[in-house]
């Protein structure tokens, strides 16, 4: 049955628009983000969406380097790696291959090795039992209900029992990650190129630090030295991700153009902060605000920050990346230009 825009905004179960006075960052006020970039000297590119169609990426450089952004370059998305990989989650659900709401435990049945150092190859492993996994449902990892912390550099436990509450989760989609691996039979690189990259025309996104990357990465820059850029060699679904602005607005304007796919996104969001309208769906937050519902998500790596945010009703928003720890600054002057409403997502706390 095809579901219109219409019936599909109408169908979900979001908490009614709440109104209040936001309260509005430093530097926020700029009259672009061009001219806020400038100012503080970060280095960024993004893309605007009108209508679910993404225009040619803008690159802003204004730092003083030999290696200057250009539309084309590449970035860490950080946590912008989770919605695609809920994308290929979701789209395996519909050609029936995943069952969101099995138990993990049906697709690791002899339980689950956890790295307790995300990206560190020598690092200890522990063993997830399968009884635990049984109590945790595939849906529960994209939206962050599972019940697991974020990250853990100790033996991987659920923190709370799943669905009793959101509790934004890293380990959760790299376990996500290997279920989606028992699925396909294929390594997370092959199988995020069979179902993201190609169909998508991802041409230059890579799930983990290539020579080619290393070529057209911009060089992030973080506010203290200890807080060094990080080298991902191995994918991590929920942080590898190396994309340019114009590859990921491929990919969040295929989600604003396929209803059926944001229906099911929206179908069951849990709540974040009601009182920011905040809650979640499946691989992105949500917004509920005039002009809404808005899905978005921000990316933080040591270097670089990220944000999208998009309106699932107009099809209207922006993609965001940046090389500067203070990057997320330029998000809201791009959200008034493309988007504008009073989005109260820019008071949340993880975003501070």
């Amino acid at each position: 049955m095809h579901i219109t825009r219409r019936n599909l905004l109408a169908a979900t179960t979001l908490a009614p628009f709440i109104s209040s006075c936001a309260v509005t960052p430093p530097h926020s006020r700029a009259d672009t983000v061009d001219a806020l970039a400038g100012t503080l000297g970060i280095d960024a590119a993004y893309a605007t969406l009108s209508a679910a169609e993404a225009a040619s990426p803008v690159a802003v450089s204004p730092r003083s380097s030999m290696h200057p952004v250009h539309p084309d370059s590449l970035f860490q998305a950080a946590s912008l790696t989770k919605p695609l990989v809920a994308f290929v989650a979701l789209t395996l659900a519909r050609a029936g291959k995943l069952d969101l709401h099995a138990p993990v435990s049906q697709y690791l049945p002899d339980g689950y090795r956890h790295r307790q150092h995300p990206i560190a190859r020598d690092a200890d492993v522990d063993l997830v039992e399968a009884d635990t996994l049984a109590r945790i449902p595939v849906a529960s990892l994209l939206n962050h209900t599972s019940g697991l912390p974020n990250w853990t550099s100790s033996a991987l436990r659920p923190e709370s029992a799943a669905g009793e509450k959101w509790r934004y989760s890293g380990e959760a989609y790299v376990l996500l990650q290997a279920v989606i691996g028992a699925v396909t039979g294929l390594d997370t690189q092959a199988c995020l190129q069979r179902y993201a990259f190609d169909p998508l025309g991802m041409r230059h996104s890579r799930m983990c630090l290539t020579d080619e990357v290393r070529g057209r990465l911009a060089v992030g820059a973080s506010l203290l030295p200890w807080d060094r850029p990080l080298d991902f060699v191995e994918p991590n679904a929920a942080a590898s991700l190396y994309t340019s602005a114009g590859d990921y607005a491929k990919l969040v304007a295929h989600w604003l153009r396929d209803d059926a796919l944001l229906a099911l996104t929206l179908s069951q969001p849990v709540p974040v902060d009601p009182g920011l309208g905040l809650s979640w769906g499946y691989g992105w937050g949500v917004e509920q605000a005039a002009g809404g519902p808005y899905l978005w998500h921000w990316g933080n790596n040591p270097g670089y920050r990220a944000f999208v945010m998009v309106s699932a009703s107009s099809g209207n928003g922006f993609v965001l990346f940046t090389s500067d720890a203070r990057g997320l600054a330029l998000a809201q002057p791009l959200a008034r230009s493309t988007i504008p409403a009073e989005h109260r997502v820019f008071d949340f706390h993880m975003l501070a």
